[in-house]
């Protein structure tokens, strides 16, 4: 089972990245999910991912916590998808779709708990508005970064360690495309989260490039992107957190093969088949222990803690309402359309 994020804030709002995520063939059957709160919503996902142990599935999750937002079975070619929240669904995407209500009954809510229910939803939409602060004053940070170490910067050697590389290793293939988004990496409320356990699981070599500012590596795999753009060689990215332009992994699958910025908070939970150090890029590795640039780092990383703690805060909003909302709830009813639409599918 590999694991995606559906959304994913960053330094400018909230990214989704279910517009992706599709192979937007024309067959694929796609379950547009309405209704229910969204404690009901998540009993209704994790009885799908019950019901089809077993099969090839791809489980989506939002930034803000780890119940499921959807799930793509790979051997029925299905994307059963949650249209709500942060995680919005383009109406012009391929594919058979079909609205799918997982709850029918309407909930006869008191004015008086309809009136706590949205305090608390502009509560938590407020605190993940802080927490794209946080970001973005963060980004502001990497522009500084971006200042000191441009100095130190050794042109030729990324583009003559780029060049040696892509004609190396990128070798065109047959089968042509273009870059998609895989949110792999995202701020949660328990930090920073990855998924790279079950991404870079089909790559034969994976190359970690180890570079706590993050500044020199994702330059590297920039070039590269745009390199694998202009070739129309096929690429997933992974963007950093503070901007959805800048990669933070790359993945050929075409060539089995990974480039990711490892730092603190992106710790591969392997050994990669190469390790690259930004110093050999430097023309003096005695910028990585200034002063100025450990103070730099330091102050970003109290930015992406605040930005943490204020995700947790907005999904502690989330948990009220929910508890607010439960003696209104149907588990029994929730479970019962996810077993009757497990039965449709195996049709």
């Amino acid at each position: 089972m590999k694991k995606y994020f559906s959304s994913a804030i960053y330094s400018n709002g909230y990214l989704s990245a279910y517009n992706t995520i599709y192979k937007k063939d024309t067959n694929s059957r796609v379950f547009i999910i309405y209704g229910g709160s969204d404690f009901e919503r998540a009993i209704f996902f994790e009885q799908l991912i019950k019901n089809f142990k077993g099969y090839n599935l791809s489980v989506f999750n939002p930034f803000y916590d780890e119940s499921p937002d959807g799930i793509y079975i790979e051997n029925l070619d299905t994307y059963i998808i949650n249209d709500s929240g942060f995680s919005r669904i383009s109406p012009v995407l391929a594919g058979i779709w079909e609205k799918y209500y997982p709850i029918t009954s309407e909930k006869n809510y008191s004015l008086d708990l309809r009136r706590e229910i949205l305090i608390l939803k502009a509560k938590e939409n407020n605190c993940y508005k802080k927490a794209c602060e946080m970001l973005k004053s963060a980004s502001h940070i990497k522009e500084k970064l971006h200042t000191e170490f441009s100095p130190f910067l050794n042109d030729d050697k990324i583009i003559n360690y780029v060049r040696r590389f892509c004609s190396r290793t990128l070798k065109s293939t047959n089968i042509k495309g273009s870059g998609t988004i895989r949110l792999l990496s995202t701020p949660t409320p328990l930090g920073i989260h990855t998924h790279y356990d079950t991404i870079f699981e089909s790559c034969d070599n994976v190359i970690g490039i180890y570079d706590d500012s993050c500044f020199v590596g994702s330059i590297i795999l920039g070039i590269i992107k745009d390199f694998a753009t202009t070739e129309k060689i096929p690429f997933i990215m992974s963007p950093s957190y503070f901007a959805n332009d800048i990669p933070q992994t790359l993945i050929f699958p075409n060539h089995s093969l990974a480039l990711t910025v490892c730092d603190k908070n992106h710790k591969l939970p392997f050994e990669p088949q190469e390790k690259i150090t930004i110093s050999r890029f430097l023309t003096s590795d005695s910028i990585l222990s200034s002063k100025k640039v450990d103070a730099l780092l330091s102050i970003e990383n109290k930015l992406l803690d605040d930005c943490v703690l204020n995700i947790y805060e907005g999904r502690d909003y989330r948990f009220k309402y929910n508890n607010l909302c439960k003696g209104y709830e149907n588990s029994d009813e929730v479970i019962e359309r996810a077993d009757i639409l497990t039965e449709k599918l195996m049709i």
